[in-house]
Parts: C-alpha cells; sequence; structure tokens
C-alpha cells in the first residue's frame, strides 16, 4: 500500500526544492528523484533532454501480458511570483492543506508516482504489467522539450497506458483542450507625439486586432460537450519606446485554447486573416506572426482504454461515485500526457490527480491533504486490479 505520510513528507520536500522554469530548473530535483527512487530499490536512470536537464525514468519489472503503465509527472514548476502569505518553498501545512509553490502542480502527483514504485518494490509481489515513472523537465514551457525527448526516445509502446497525475480535483480530465501560443509583432512608424499625425502608432493598431481577435474567437461556431468554447487570451504587450513618441513597434504573446474540430493551424489563419485586415486600413504599417513553441492540438482519450476503465472502477471502489468528467477538471491546461498523445496518436494518455487547476500557478498554491490520501488509494487499487482488461 502507498502510506499517504510519505506522500506528503515527500511533497514537502520536493516543494523545498527550487525547481522554477525559467530560473534553477530541475537539476536538484531530478537528483533528489534519482536517489529517492535507487535508495528504495527501484530501477533508475537518465535521458538527457538538454544541459543539465535530464529526465528520470524508473521501471518495476511486471509479470504477465498486460500493457504498461507509464506515469507521467513533471519536476518544473512555474514562477513563483509575488502576493504569498505561506513560504513559497517552506511546505507548511495548515488547515488540511499543503502549500508551497508545486504543491499541486505538480510535486504531490509526483510523490504519488514514487511512491506507487516504491510500495510495489518493497511488496514483492509483481503487477501484472510493467510501471514506468517517468519525471520529466520543461512540461511549463512553451517546447515541452521533455515530453518531446521521451518520444524521439522510442521508450514508449504503442499499447501502452499514460497517465499523468497533473491536478484535476481528482476529476478524469479524458478531453483536452488544444493550445497554440503566437509572437504578434506590429511595425508602424516612429515620430514626435507633437506631430503624431506623420507616425503610424503601432500600439494603437496590436489593441485594433486583439479587440477584433476577442470578437472573432466569441463568435465561432465551436462548441465541445466537455471542453466548451475556443478562448482567446493576449498573455503580454509590450510597445513603444517613449511617452512622447509615437510608438514604432509593438510586440504582442497570444494565447488560443481551441476545440475540435479545430486545429491550431486553424487558429494561425484566423490571427493571420484579422492583423492583415488591421494592417491594410493603415498603409506603411507591417505586421509578422511566429509561432511560440509546439504545436498543440486537442486530444481525447477513448472510453474503452485500459486506463480510462482502470480509474473509474478504481474511484467507485474507493468513493463509492462514478469519478467526475468535465467540467471544472482543468481540461484547459496542456500536459505531459496531452502532448504524448498529439505526438503518438495514443487514445491511452489520461490525466487524473490530485489538487485543482484553480490553485495552480497562483499565490498561496496548495494541495488538500485528503486528495493525497485519496490519490494514495485510488492509485494502488489502480495497479493492483491491473490487468489484460482492468475496470
Amino acid at each position: 500500500m502507498i502510506s499517504p505520510d510519505v506522500v506528503l513528507s515527500d511533497t514537502r520536500t520536493l516543494i523545498g526544492i527550487d525547481s522554477q522554469n525559467p530560473g534553477p530548473l530541475e537539476g536538484k530535483c531530478a537528483e533528489w528523484v534519482g536517489n529517492r527512487l535507487t535508495d528504495a530499490g527501484v530501477a533508475t536512470e537518465r535521458m538527457p533532454v538538454a544541459e543539465g536537464r535530464d529526465n528520470v525514468v524508473a521501471r518495476v519489472p511486471g509479470e504477465g501480458s498486460a500493457p504498461r503503465l507509464v506515469l507521467l509527472s513533471h519536476m518544473d514548476t512555474v514562477p513563483v511570483g509575488e502576493g504569498w502569505t505561506f513560504p513559497p518553498f517552506g511546505g507548511a501545512v495548515a488547515d488540511g492543506r499543503l502549500y508551497g509553490r508545486g504543491a499541486c502542480d505538480m510535486k504531490a502527483g509526483l510523490a504519488l508516482s514514487i511512491n506507487l514504485l516504491d510500495a510495489l518494490t518493497a511488496g514483492g509481489r509483481p503487477p501484472a504489467g510493467d510501471v514506468l515513472l517517468v519525471a520529466t523537465v520543461d512540461e511549463e514551457a512553451p517546447d515541452m522539450a521533455g515530453a518531446h525527448r521521451l518520444v524521439e526516445s522510442g521508450l514508449l509502446r504503442p499499447d501502452d497506458q499514460v497517465l499523468a497525475l497533473e491536478p484535476t480535483g481528482m476529476r478524469l480530465r479524458i478531453a483536452q483542450m488544444g493550445l497554440r501560443w503566437l509572437t504578434l509583432r506590429v511595425h508602424g512608424r516612429m515620430a514626435h507625439a507633437g506631430r503624431a499625425g506623420l507616425g503610424i502608432d503601432a500600439n494603437h493598431l496590436m489593441a485594433k486586432i486583439v479587440d477584433r481577435l476577442k470578437t472573432v474567437f466569441a463568435a465561432l461556431p465551436y462548441e465541445d460537450p466537455l471542453l466548451g468554447r475556443p478562448r482567446f487570451t493576449c498573455g503580454t504587450v509590450h510597445g513603444g519606446v517613449a511617452t512622447n513618441v509615437v510608438p514604432p513597434s509593438c510586440e504582442a504573446g497570444l494565447d488560443i485554447r481551441i476545440v475540435p474540430p479545430m486545429t491550431p493551424a486553424h487558429a494561425v489563419e484566423l490571427v493571420e486573416r484579422v492583423a492583415a485586415a488591421v494592417i491594410a486600413e493603415h498603409p506603411g504599417a507591417r505586421y509578422e506572426i511566429d509561432p511560440l513553441g509546439a504545436e498543440r492540438p486537442p486530444v481525447r482519450a477513448a472510453d474503452d482504454s485500459p486506463i480510462v476503465r482502470g480509474i473509474r472502477a478504481a474511484y467507485r471502489e474507493h468513493t463509492g461515485h462514478t469519478v467526475p468528467v468535465g467540467g471544472a477538471d482543468g481540461h484547459e491546461a496542456y500536459t505531459d500526457a496531452s502532448m504524448v498523445a498529439a505526438l503518438t496518436g495514443s487514445t491511452s494518455c489520461t490525466v487524473f490527480g490530485p489538487g485543482a487547476t484553480d490553485q495552480a500557478h497562483t499565490a498561496d498554491e496548495y494541495v488538500p491533504l485528503a486528495d493525497l490520501d485519496l490519490g494514495a488509494r485510488v492509485l494502488w487499487t489502480l495497479v493492483d486490479n491491473w490487468r489484460n482488461n482492468p475496470g
């Protein structure tokens, strides 16, 4: 069995290791994860991704012909930011919650994965199929380099059942919105603000483009029963040189969340169309669009995949209820499991884990201790019941 108390202790230790991305990154965290698993007798190796950045791969061999269960847990976190009332690396426990950067996204899920392999090794009874943990780097960045390297390595098999223990509020995230990040640059003409008519205000043009894009995306006729509607956000804007100068250029970072039947290319086409129309109204101006990071199409796990049926059965066994799907399950976030599904075409990749996405990336990020307990029980039962046709 998995001990929730040890999961809590390991999560607190992981929170205390600064693995911000960008920032200190994952080196010390990977070292601790590797040592923790090796000390537990679990076969562990490193998968180089970039200089000083390795995925950690651990494996507990199984017996029989059941499909492999591959657990994905990323080691990096977003930057700490401001506004904390608890120490971001302190791992404080208060009112039934564990606080700290990465508490729910996703060092609690990583600790659950580690403790599952530890418990399987200590128990002496092999699982029905191999159980692997891949602790990845760079999940919180545009390129998701750790997941890409995992796929490129050839480690994964077509019938692997892939689970990311990301925060879902202990709901089953069977479907995942697509995502495309873009950098949009607008070039105008610099002039003295007192003679503004001689210039072309790039900031103003960017504002017009963003405003029209908001309208265009709100009017799209696409709505998925689980994922909802497409979403457009202008996340960053940088433009101008001085208060008394007509801005010659402006750059914006665009976040576009898409649902079927949309594709990342479709999202780019919409931005191109709107930007071209606005720029055409202002002779002398120009624009350019560059992709930021990897393409991330919408993905969905199959209802009859072993991993989905196994989670449903384990959850019902411990709660007496059907695992919730849809709604506030965090499907807006894109995970390593989603990227693996997108790169391989697998329909056996899903997400289920402790903590809520409402808390991820926030000040005073936390994971409920009750989620660690339920997560430990569900994960153990999932593997204990694992067969060729779990669930």
